[in-house]
């Protein structure tokens, strides 16, 4: 018979021998000590990150959201009918070769084209919340002639673009050259930048409410704008860039003022809807009016 001490001992290896079996790698690496979090106020990886929306954003998602699910809800019926209208496929319609006996003109004669042949368009999902319309994206560009005889032309466009969207633009190329206006091929003429998150809500805040009240002779964007995917686009005048209040305060920094264009990038698969969430950042949107005897329409 072993005596206390012997028998702890004895227990003691049992235990110990069956340790590794029972404690693997993964289970022990489990019980190592971990680090602390890196987002904790006494960790020097600390970033404090947002505390708030901004203004337009708040709009969006407390108010505006679901306005434009109301308003853009399509029935069951309708929803498929749209589906499927973006489902056909445009093939190109190819013309009969004439004969001798139907047309004798066609003799000899190249066959004509085939027209049609569009391009699908992208189809949407089915209707849930996620599926509302929002802005994913802000294009502003400009192109600046002047920069044909001097590349120097360039700097002013580049640095007004950057002080009203906050983000550093790109030079554009161009793609190919024309002799009449002396432009050779790869000359930059032109700058852009594409915003979103919060600089895209704080460049569309100055613009709606700085910007457009001021401008004079302006109608708002015409009824029919869109590319039919929900994407609307709109120019302005190099008067429009001066209202900026970042350029008004140091107008003298610009020696060269330029038009620019903005492009709305929406998650929309409509013009319709997309009008409809420009219309709920009051963006105005004007139709077209009749002028002149003959009926002739200008868009204001």
């Amino acid at each position: 018979m072993l005596s206390r001490s012997k028998l702890f001992l004895y227990n003691r290896y049992q235990f110990l021998s069956a340790v590794p079996r029972i404690f693997n790698k993964t289970f022990l690496h489990t019980y190592q000590k971990s680090s602390p979090p890196a987002n904790l106020p006494d960790s020097y990886l600390f970033y404090p990150g947002r505390t708030s929306m901004l203004r337009m954003e708040e709009f969006y998602h407390s108010t505006l959201s679901t306005d434009l699910m109301i308003l853009s809800y399509k029935d069951p019926e309708s929803e498929r009918k749209f589906i499927e209208k973006r489902q056909k496929e445009h093939l190109p319609i190819k013309k009969s070769v004439l004969t001798r006996d139907t047309n004798p003109f066609a003799i000899n004669r190249p066959s004509p084209k085939s027209r049609g042949n569009k391009k699908r368009l992208p189809v949407p999902p089915k209707q849930c919340h996620k599926t509302i319309p929002k802005l994913l994206k802000i294009d502003v560009h400009c192109m600046i002639k002047e920069a044909i005889h001097s590349k120097q032309h360039l700097l002013s466009g580049i640095m007004a673009l950057q002080c009203i969207t906050s983000e550093r633009p790109t030079v554009v190329y161009s793609k190919t050259g024309v002799a009449q206006w002396k432009l050779r091929k790869d000359m930059p003429i032109g700058c852009k930048v594409s915003i979103s998150g919060p600089p895209m809500y704080t460049f569309l805040d100055k613009l709606v409410e700085i910007v457009l009240p001021r401008m004079k002779e302006w109608h708002g964007i015409p009824i029919t704008s869109g590319d039919q995917n929900g994407n609307i686009a709109m120019g302005f005048p190099a008067s429009a860039l001066s209202l900026f209040p970042d350029i008004e305060g140091n107008y003298d920094m610009f020696p060269l003022m330029t038009g620019f264009d903005v492009i709305f990038n929406t998650t929309a698969y409509t013009d319709y809807e997309g009008r409809m969430l420009l219309s709920g950042f009051q963006i105005p949107f004007t139709p077209r009016k009749k002028m002149g005897r003959k009926g002739r329409t200008n868009r204001n």
